[in-house]
């Protein structure tokens, strides 16, 4: 079975990179003061870092800026008690490209920026981060991930999405 993921991931990766040769946006440093329009994405498969992103972006909100939320929802089956836009796995193909109207709008939306809120790696919210129209897209640090970031924050070695929402917001006022 974890051949077969290796596989997968490696076919995302080729395909994606394929796509990549052929979209283009101009991409440039936005700071939070200057910034109108926000997007989020995250895994909305548990319901912490839910919680987490919610508060977020009513903190977001609070400064007024328009915020917008995409969630991946990790299972087949629809949630039945999310208030957000989301996608699950019945929206993600054999290599993990997410489709679907809620995906193609976020891709199409001209974010001034885009953040990249989760931790572990997440194929399916890469795909809509590397070929998002945003146009400043901050995200964890991974060194093999920069096709999906322009800017990235290393937490070295911590795991939580509470502290790395504090570091982006404490960057992004900085820029």
């Amino acid at each position: 079975m974890e051949l077969l993921n290796q596989f997968k991931r490696w076919m995302h990766l080729y395909f994606l990179k394929k796509e990549m040769k052929f979209h283009h946006v101009n991409r440039k440093v936005m700071n939070l003061y200057d910034a109108k329009e926000i997007g989020i994405l995250f895994d909305a498969s548990d319901t912490d870092r839910r919680t987490v992103i919610t508060s977020f972006v009513e903190s977001l909100r609070k400064d007024r800026k328009k915020a917008s939320m995409l969630g991946f929802y990790n299972f087949p089956k629809p949630a039945i008690n999310l208030n957000f836009p989301y996608f699950n796995r019945k929206n993600i193909n054999w290599h993990y490209e997410p489709h679907g109207a809620l995906v193609e709008e976020f891709i199409a939306k001209k974010f001034d920026i885009l953040i990249n809120a989760y931790i572990d790696e997440n194929l399916p919210l890469e795909y809509v981060s590397a070929m998002s129209q945003a146009t400043f897209r901050i995200g964890h640090y991974d060194e093999g991930k920069t096709y999906a970031y322009d800017f990235m924050v290393d937490m070295k070695g911590q795991r939580d999405l509470n502290k790395l929402m504090e570091q982006f917001r404490y960057y992004l006022e900085m820029v």
